[in-house]
């Protein structure tokens, strides 16, 4: 090849990478932090959801009956309500024993200092409202009820596994 024709497909190939880098950050919708963000070569979908309270977020195990679990997820479902499950393991109920959504599922959102839960059951689609005043620190969890007097039920924080 002659030297002229390497020089233009040089040119011509800075100009196609100035052409993709003017596209990429001038036209609207071309970034992808647009929907998301990046951090630390993670991405992050932002789907507009509002986020859940993160002092109740978690695995917590209660502190009477080392087998009773509860997890609440960040999972949004709608109208401010959160997915979360629980079992009591004293009772031969696992976590792999609970259908999703199903039984031992319930939606719960914070309200104040009140946290509202509406417990799922498979038979009829019935939904168990029960509401608790809710106190929280860094590892630990209490609900107080507001249906029988003096009734506090304490969890603590479950640690999470760290994967690298």
């Amino acid at each position: 090849m002659n030297r002229k024709l390497i020089l233009w497909l040089c040119v011509a190939l800075v100009v196609l990478a100035g052409a993709v880098t003017i596209v990429h950050f001038v036209v609207p919708g071309s970034r992808m932090d647009v929907v998301g963000r990046f951090t630390n070569d993670v991405y992050y979908y932002d789907d507009g959801s509002p986020a859940a309270d993160p002092a109740i977020v978690g695995t917590w195990q209660n502190a009477e009956n080392p087998k009773w679990f509860k997890v609440y997820y960040d999972d949004y479902d709608g109208d401010g309500y959160y997915w979360g499950k629980e079992w009591d393991e004293s009772d031969d109920v696992f976590e792999e024993d609970l259908n999703y959504h199903g039984n031992g599922w319930f939606r719960w959102r914070k309200e104040g200092k009140n946290l509202r839960e509406e417990h799922q059951m498979e038979i009829g689609s019935a939904i168990v409202p029960k509401t608790w005043k809710v106190k929280t620190k860094s590892d630990s969890l209490l609900l107080f009820s507001t249906f029988v007097k003096n009734k506090c039920d304490r969890f603590g924080r479950v640690q999470e596994p760290v994967w690298e």
